[in-house]
Formats: structure tokens, C-alpha cells, sequence
């Protein structure tokens, strides 16, 4: 055979070959994009622990996440209490949402949710506080690892007398998001166990539509109880907290929270 016959068929062999591997000899390889994936915005976890005043476990469930809240800081973990079944500190916003939760299933404090429904915690896990520590210290880490499919910006601003909290959802994902309601909750903070971060008013849920790939949501938020310091108003010192969050109304899964200065 002679050579250039020779380097005719070995080009042609070459050619063939990159043409069924799908790549160009001059272009670089490129791979498609994950479309499950997310951009890398961090979650915030959201605990909401139930508690009844009277109830000899709770101290132990208070105990704990009161600690790895301090640890972790709200960027990471936004702890939020809502007392129930009377003893001074429940409100009817509180009772509602336990229901909610539960609906007809087994009720009962100290009672842990960790971003909605997507873990509960009933009761503790053993008779010591370093075990029961370390089972919720568990399931924090483990949501922390989950990347979010949202972002939440949010401030709040004085007009008149009334505080007016406004921000945006964004869908970061590359998936339709469906069934999503954005929420809110303020709360007191005491010096006692147990009203670290205690809820004292819940907004009403603002449904959202169908909010696709890099689309965005607006909501508005006027709180019932003012937002002013305590100090301010009777003379009293007090220390307001503020959350914002989005949640699922089918699965109850808390996406993603925002805890606001």
C-alpha cells in the first residue's frame, strides 16, 4: 500500500473516531450542567421546638438547642419556640401551627421540627443531655449539607409608626418550584430557659405561584405587635427577633430561612 494511501485512511480512522465520541480536535470537551443542582447558596435551618410550660423534658430539648443556637449563629440555624396549651407564653397563632403539624397524629412536648416536616424529633432520645445534644447537633449538620433551592433577601424599614418588612424569593434551582408560601414569625427573647426565642406572632402565609428557574417573588409583611423595642414604648427592655422563611403547604418542608437584624 503505498503512503498516502496510508495517511489517507489513518485520517479518515482519526476522523471517524471523533466523530463517534461526539468531540471536535479543536474545541475543548465540554459537559452538560447538572440540571438537579443548585447554585452554591448555604441553608439556613429552621428549628421550631414546641414546648408546654409544666412539661419536665423540656428543659433538657430548651437546654440543648438554646446552646447550638449560640454555636451556630443565625446565618447557619435560626431556633425559634412556640409555647402551647396555655401556661402564659402560647398564643393562638402557635396552637394553630402545632396542629397543623401534627393534625391527628401522636401530640405530645418537647416536640422538635427541623426545616418543617422534613425531620421531627418527639420526646428525647435518652436521659442525658450530652446525648440529646449530640442527636440534634446530628440532624442540623445533616440539613446543613442539603444546598438551597431559594434565596431570601429581606429588611425592614419605619413608615409612620408601623415597621413594613418587604424582600424577595428567588428560585436558584434549575426546577419549577411549586406549592411554596413565604412566612414570618417575630418573637421575644427572655432570660430564662425556655423564652430564648419565644414566638409571639405569626404572619399569615402569602402564597406564591409557580415560580420557575431564576424568577423572583416579592411579599410584604405589616407585624401585628410592634417591632419597636419594648424600651421605647413602657420602659421596659426588650429584645425582638425576626424570621422570614418559605415553606411547602403539601410536604410542610421548610426551604429556606432568613433571620432578619
Amino acid at each position: 500500500m503505498k503512503i498516502n494511501q496510508r495517511i489517507s485512511i489513518s485520517i479518515f480512522l482519526i476522523i471517524l473516531l471523533l466523530t463517534l465520541s461526539g468531540n471536535n480536535i479543536l474545541t475543548p470537551q465540554v459537559f452538560a450542567q447538572d440540571t438537579n443542582s443548585s447554585n452554591t447558596v448555604p441553608r439556613t435551618v429552621l428549628v421550631e421546638l414546641f414546648v408546654q410550660e409544666g412539661c419536665p423534658t423540656c428543659p433538657t430539648a430548651e437546654f440543648c438547642l438554646e446552646d447550638l443556637a449560640w454555636e451556630y449563629g443565625t446565618s447557619k440555624f435560626i431556633l425559634v419556640q412556640e409555647h402551647i396549651w396555655g401556661g402564659g407564653y402560647d398564643t393562638p397563632e402557635t396552637n394553630a401551627r402545632y396542629n397543623w403539624y401534627v393534625g391527628d397524629g401522636k401530640k405530645g412536648t418537647p416536640d422538635v421540627f427541623i426545616n418543617g416536616l422534613t425531620k421531627r424529633l418527639q420526646g428525647l432520645s435518652c436521659d442525658c443531655v450530652e446525648g440529646n445534644y449530640e442527636c440534634y447537633k446530628d440532624a442540623i449538620d445533616e440539613e446543613l449539607t442539603r444546598p438551597s433551592l431559594l434565596e431570601i433577601s429581606a429588611s425592614k424599614s419605619l413608615i409612620e409608626s408601623d415597621y413594613i418588612i418587604e424582600g424577595t424569593v428567588k428560585n436558584i434551582s434549575y426546577t419549577p418550584l411549586k406549592d411554596l408560601t413565604v412566612c414570618g414569625m417575630v418573637s421575644k427573647e427572655g432570660d430564662d430557659s425556655g423564652l430564648y426565642n419565644y414566638i409571639q406572632d405569626i404572619f399569615p402565609f402569602q402564597n406564591m405561584p409557580l415560580l420557575l428557574p431564576g424568577a423572583t417573588f416579592n411579599f410584604k409583611f405589616i407585624p401585628e405587635i410592634p417591632l419597636a423595642p419594648e424600651s421605647e414604648i413602657d420602659g421596659e427592655e426588650e429584645i425582638l427577633h425576626l424570621v422570614i422563611f418559605v415553606q411547602n403547604t403539601e410536604t410542610k418542608e421548610v426551604l429556606q430561612a432568613l433571620y432578619i437584624e
